[in-house]
């Protein structure tokens, strides 16, 4: 869904800044009046939280990869303002520093995956909800349902945005940016994503909220709560076991990602799942997983053991998450609308002009999620090397993003005015 600089024209992504930075201001000014020293905290972990599951890259139908965001969990602990201004910052520091998704199409892109996603899945969670328990099953499958739709939103949202751009923009019959028309564009986005990375996104906010539930279910009123140190009291309402959130949506995922592909790849089992598996080098695939495992036998533990206890289980799941995050390497093929101009020749038989002068301007540092070093991004290495690589980069890029969300969180608690208050918030109880 990031969205790469050259697909869209200059004056239409810098042009959607005209919302973008409105709602950062506004985002802004809702968060100060409940930002303190436990909440600001809260707020790094989350935007860190979303950089990483978006290194996962799942196969999802017509042979393209999509990707989970987050933004729907963030908004349903955090509250969306807050979800606004986490989900920016991991989308502005993956766009500067690892090359995903455009610098000018920064604005688009936080339009879509950081506004529009968590806005929708927080609202869709709350009409569900309604007044069930804090601790039922039902906010947890409104949770799921909130998130899925959210994405297929903010998906829809891209789809439009790239199929206006042979409208707009186009010379001599030739689209100048993104030639996709909104007719391809806009179902190519929403399969991708309502029969791919919905569903991914779906069941890791469901086990997020779940989890939430059994261990800090607090967290589910509102910010106020965390602020406040309110609580709730035990035996009032009925845990979901999270084992079972967890083995039936896994299940109920895996199947219809298993079956749209193969419907999709017109019943070739070689294309179950959406991806051509034909194109793996499965013996490559092996060494990478024997590596990998190696790899989290070792650091896993060792994270556990030597993390602060403030920090300990959060900073062991960042690290597993990080080892683990090189599966999605597995999958060949690219997210739609986000091939090099290369593809888009093979495709229509040109480079349109925009994105030839456009593509590739600037070289991140961790471009592709490599380390800027032969070792780890030769084309001609084991894909065990480009396995480290990527987890070397999640890392680097958790601890990044961690470090800048709590620094912007900080300064706003510190400079940004306290907005006025007529009537005081209370803190919501199960009946």
């Amino acid at each position: 869904m990031h969205i790469p600089d050259g697909y869209l024209s200059p004056v239409f992504s810098l042009g959607t800044g005209v919302v973008t930075v409105p709602v950062w201001a506004r985002a802004a000014s809702k968060v100060r009046s409940v930002l303190n020293n436990r909440t600001i905290p809260l707020l790094a972990i989350f935007a860190a939280f979303s950089f990483t599951i978006m290194m996962f890259n799942v196969p999802v139908p017509g042979g393209t990869t999509a990707h989970a965001v987050g933004g729907t969990l963030i908004a349903i602990v955090l509250g969306p303002w807050a979800a606004v201004l986490g989900v920016s910052t991991a989308l502005i520091i993956q766009a500067l520093f690892f090359g995903d998704g455009g610098v000018l199409a920064i604005f688009t892109n936080c339009l879509n995956m950081a506004i529009i996603l968590p806005f929708v899945g927080y609202y869709t969670y709350k009409l569900i909800a309604g007044s069930a328990s804090l601790l039922s099953a039902r906010r947890v499958w409104a949770a799921g349902i909130g998130a899925y739709l959210g994405i297929s939103a903010a998906a829809l949202a891209a789809g439009i945005e790239l199929g206006l751009q042979p409208i707009l923009f186009s010379q001599n019959g030739h689209p100048l940016y993104s030639p996709y028309a909104l007719g391809v564009a806009i179902p190519a986005m929403l399969a991708s994503h309502m029969l791919g990375a919905s569903l991914v996104e779906g069941l890791v906010t469901a086990l997020g909220v779940a989890y939430i539930q059994a261990n800090h279910p607090e967290f589910l009123t509102s910010l106020r709560t965390i602020v406040t140190g309110a609580h709730i009291e035990e035996g009032q309402v009925q845990k979901t076991p999270l084992w079972q959130i967890f083995a039936i949506g896994f299940v109920l995922v895996a199947i219809a990602l298993f079956f749209a592909g193969l419907i999709t790849g017109g019943g070739n089992l070689a294309h179950a799942f959406g991806a051509d598996w034909s194109q793996v080098n499965w013996a490559d695939v092996g060494v990478m997983l024997l590596i990998t495992a190696g790899i989290a036998v070792i650091l896993i533990p060792l994270a556990w053991f030597l993390l602060p206890k403030q920090i300990k289980r959060v900073g062991t799941f960042f690290v597993a998450i990080a080892i683990i995050a090189p599966l999605g390497l597995i999958a060949p093929g690219f997210a739609f609308g986000e091939g090099a101009p290369s593809d888009v020749k093979a495709a229509f038989g040109y480079i349109p002009q925009g994105l030839q002068q456009i593509s590739g301007w600037f070289s991140a540092p961790f471009a592709g999620y490599n380390v800027p070093i032969p070792f780890f991004n030769d084309a001609n290495a084991p894909l065990w090397h480009a396995a480290i690589g990527y987890e070397i980069s999640g890392i680097v890029g958790v601890l990044l993003i961690g470090l800048i969300a709590l620094g912007i969180a900080s300064l706003i608690h510190r400079y940004v005015p306290r907005p006025q208050e007529s009537v005081p918030e209370t803190v919501e109880r199960p009946a």
